[in-house]
């Protein structure tokens, strides 16, 4: 399998893994001195790390991380509703659908 589809691969599955687990048990992201995590914060982390080190893979798993909340934060959701709303996943698909067609373009960054 190529790099970039393996690359998409994981990205899509990290997605799904996310979104499964948060619908199975929603349960709030840990709030460090008053400010609340999120888990497009710890992939924003990630991309960045992955990227210095060139780690594909880590790159995948952090853009999903972010890319699963970013319609989310577009549409400045709050709830556990605003998260599975159809604005909120039909956005998550659109965004998955760019990641697919730059996925050879992502992949060329490393």
């Amino acid at each position: 399998m190529p790099l970039h589809d393996t690359f998409f691969a994981i990205f899509f599955v990290t997605i799904l893994i996310v979104r499964i687990a948060v619908f199975v048990k929603p349960i709030a992201a840990p709030t460090i001195r008053g400010w609340r995590t999120h888990h497009w914060m710890y992939g924003f982390i990630l991309i960045i790390t992955s990227t210095i080190f060139q780690i594909v893979p880590m790159f995948a798993i952090g853009l999903a991380l972010f890319v699963d909340e970013l319609t989310f934060l577009l549409m400045r959701g709050k709830t556990h509703a605003d998260n599975y709303s159809r604005t909120s996943l039909f956005g998550t698909i659109f965004f998955v659908l760019i990641v697919y067609f730059l996925r050879s373009s992502l992949v060329n960054l490393f």
